[in-house]
Order: C-alpha cells, then sequence, then structure tokens
C-alpha cells in the first residue's frame, strides 16, 4: 500500500514539475504546421521573417537552439507565444523554415502566410 502512494506521489511530481518546462502558449500539443523554402542563407531569412512579423504587429523571439543547431523562434503577439519557427540551412543557397500554430488559429494561420509570402518575394 505503501509502494503504491509513493510511486503516485513520484510520478504527480513529475508531472507538476514537467509541465512548468514549456511554455506551449497558444500552440497546443497537436499544432499545424506550414514550411516554406526561400533562396538565401539562414540569417537573410531569419532577418526577413523578423520584419514581415512586426508588419503584422508580432515579434520574433529567439529561443533556445535545436540540438542539431537549428535556430528556434517564439513568434509572440501580446505578450503571448502564437506560433514556433524553426529555420534551418536546407541546401548550399536555400534555407527552410517551419512554423508551427494552433489548429484553430486562422488569425496565426494567415499572419504565417503572408510572412511567407512577403519573404518569398523580398528574396
Amino acid at each position: 500500500m505503501r509502494m503504491h502512494v509513493m510511486k503516485r506521489m513520484i510520478v504527480g511530481l513529475s508531472l507538476v514539475l514537467l509541465g512548468g518546462c514549456v511554455d506551449m502558449g497558444r500552440v497546443g500539443l497537436h499544432p499545424d504546421t506550414k514550411t516554406a523554402y526561400f533562396d538565401g542563407h539562414p540569417y537573410q531569412v531569419e532577418s526577413c521573417l523578423t520584419v514581415a512579423a512586426q508588419d503584422r504587429r508580432l515579434y520574433l523571439e529567439q529561443d533556445d537552439p535545436l540540438p542539431n543547431g537549428e535556430k528556434r523562434f517564439n513568434l509572440v503577439q501580446d505578450n503571448e507565444t502564437v506560433a514556433w519557427v524553426e529555420i534551418a540551412k536546407f541546401s548550399h543557397h536555400q534555407t527552410s523554415a517551419t512554423f508551427y500554430y494552433g489548429p484553430k488559429a486562422p488569425d496565426i494561420s494567415a499572419s504565417v502566410s503572408a510572412m511567407i509570402a512577403a519573404c518569398k518575394t523580398s528574396l
């Protein structure tokens, strides 16, 4: 009986600790994704997406890089994370950007599409 209670306490404590590690914002557990490929280096794509986000009253905030070295960002609106963005070198002259956002966020989906279109035009 005591062992069963201890196991529950350990599992419960672990869930509480892990739950506090990640701020998922409005993205959620099962996000929609969009991936776009740009003709340019990662720093050019990052710069372009930063400006395109600002044009839509969003802010691209750098997050910790992924283990493979890819850059990761939070797309922020009114101090809330509304999407995650990963920017990576795809080939010698191409860079990919993958956006993760909530499935019930048509406004964010439209903003992401507009950002992609703006940067495809300017790069």
